[in-house]
C-alpha cells in the first residue's frame, strides 16, 4: 500500500512538473517612442536623436530574428490634434510612414517587417507621436522537475510579403517657359515709329498639350524692351499612382530687334517645386520610382514673334543654359493597415524614400514654347 501510495505521488509531482513548462514565456517588449509636433506630419530629429539611436541599436542586435519573420517591428502612429476623424488618420499614416522610411533607408528593412496600426482618438492615449516596439521573448527558466521535458516556445511567424522595390537614379525635369507678344513695326520715314502694344496675355501651347498649363503677361515698356513672367501650375492624379504636382515660375527682360521688332534675345532666370510620379513626365524616368523636388535655372532666349492679326501672335522661342535641382526619390509601396475596431485591414499605399537630397545640374535647354498671344492696348501689331 505504501509503494503505491508513492507512486501516486511522484506521478503527480511530474505532471505539475510538466504543466508549469509547458506556459510559453511572456515576451518583454521595448518600445521607443519619437515625438511629433501638434498637427504636423514632419519627422524632426531634433528632440528625437535619443530615441531614434536606441532604435538603430535595438535593429541591429535582433536583425536576423526580425528579417526571418519571428520579431515584426510594430508601428504604431498617433494623431488627435486635427478637427476630424480623416486629418487625425491621415497625419497618423503620414507620420508612421516617414518613421519607417528612416528605418528602410538606414537600416535595410522591408515593408514586410512591419506592423502599422494608426490611432486617431483620445482613448489610444492623445498622443502626438509614433511608437516602434518590439516584442523580445523572454529566456526559458530552469526546469527543477527530474524527469525534464523539452518544450519549444511557439512562435507565431507572419507570412513574408514583397521585397521593396530598389529604386532608380533619376534625371532632373528640365524648366520649361514660354515667350509673349507680338510687335509695333515702325512707321515708314515721315511718320514716327507706332506705338506699340501696352500689354500682352498668352499661353504656352506645347506646355499646355503636356498638361502643364500655362499663363503668361508681359508688359512692353518701349518698342524695344519688354519684362514678361510666366507662370505654369500643374496638379493630377490618377490610378495606379499616377501624379504630376508641378509649378513653375519664369521671368524675362527682352531687347526687340531688326525694324520690324519681332525678333528678340533675353535674359531669362526660373524657380519651381515637383511631385511626379508616373504621369506623364515620370514614365521618362523610371516606371518604379517618383521624384519630388525643386529647381532653378538662368539663361538666354532667342525667339521670333509671327503675326496673325492686328490681335493676335504667335511666339517661338527656345531658352539655354544652366538648371540645377534638388530632389528625393520614393517609390510606393501597398501596406496593411489595421485600426482599431475595425474588422477589415485597409490597403494603403505608402511612399518609402529611397534617396534624399540628391542633386543634377547640366547645362541645356531652359526652357521651350509656342504661344500663343493677345496683344491689349497702345497700336496693334500689322502683319
Amino acid at each position: 500500500m505504501k509503494k503505491i501510495l508513492a507512486l501516486l505521488i511522484l506521478l503527480m509531482a511530474t505532471a505539475t512538473a510538466g504543466f508549469a513548462r509547458t506556459d510559453a514565456p511572456t515576451p518583454d517588449a521595448e518600445t521607443v517612442t519619437f515625438r511629433f509636433r501638434a498637427g504636423a506630419d514632419m519627422f524632426l530629429l531634433k528632440g528625437n536623436e535619443a530615441e531614434l539611436t536606441r532604435l538603430y541599436a535595438l535593429v541591429d542586435t535582433y536583425r536576423e530574428q526580425i528579417a526571418d519573420g519571428r520579431m515584426p517591428v510594430y508601428v504604431d502612429g498617433y494623431c488627435t490634434s486635427l478637427p476630424t476623424a480623416k486629418e487625425n488618420r491621415r497625419t497618423a499614416y503620414l507620420r508612421a510612414s516617414r518613421v519607417k522610411s528612416e528605418l528602410v533607408t538606414q537600416k535595410g528593412l522591408r515593408e514586410a517587417d512591419f506592423r502599422t496600426t494608426l490611432h486617431t482618438g483620445a482613448s489610444d492615449g492623445g498622443k502626438e507621436a509614433v511608437t516602434v516596439t518590439l516584442r523580445i521573448p523572454a529566456p526559458k527558466t530552469a526546469q527543477p522537475a527530474p524527469a525534464p521535458q523539452p518544450e519549444t516556445p511557439a512562435v507565431n511567424e507572419p507570412a513574408p510579403a514583397p521585397e521593396l522595390a530598389t529604386p532608380v537614379t533619376p534625371a532632373a525635369p528640365a524648366a520649361a517657359e514660354s515667350q509673349p507678344a507680338p510687335v509695333a513695326e515702325a512707321a515708314p520715314q515721315p511718320a514716327p515709329a507706332a506705338k506699340p502694344y501696352c500689354f500682352a496675355v498668352r499661353t504656352n501651347l506645347l506646355y499646355d498639350a503636356m498638361l502643364l498649363p500655362t499663363l503668361g503677361v508681359e508688359w512692353r515698356v518701349s518698342s524695344d524692351w519688354g519684362v514678361k513672367l510666366d507662370g505654369s501650375f500643374a496638379h493630377w492624379s490618377g490610378g495606379e499612382g499616377k501624379v504630376q504636382k508641378v509649378w513653375l515660375l519664369n521671368p524675362e527682360v527682352r531687347r526687340y530687334l531688326l525694324r520690324n521688332k519681332r525678333f528678340y534675345v533675353g535674359v531669362s532666370g526660373g524657380y519651381g517645386e515637383y511631385n511626379i510620379y508616373k504621369y506623364p513626365l515620370g514614365g521618362l524616368f523610371s516606371k518604379d520610382t517618383g521624384y519630388q523636388g525643386s529647381l532653378w535655372s538662368a539663361g538666354l532666349t532667342v525667339g521670333y514673334q509671327l503675326c496673325l492679326s492686328r490681335h493676335f501672335s504667335v511666339d517661338f522661342n527656345l531658352g539655354l543654359g544652366y538648371t540645377r535641382s534638388e530632389y528625393d526619390s520614393f517609390a510606393p509601396v501597398m501596406t496593411e493597415i489595421r485600426i482599431p475596431g475595425d474588422d477589415f485591414p485597409a490597403i494603403e499605399c505608402v511612399r518609402v524614400i529611397k534617396e534624399r537630397g540628391k542633386t543634377k545640374n547640366f547645362f541645356g535647354p531652359t526652357q521651350a514654347g509656342i504661344n500663343l498671344i493677345w496683344t491689349i492696348g497702345g497700336n496693334k501689331q500689322i502683319r
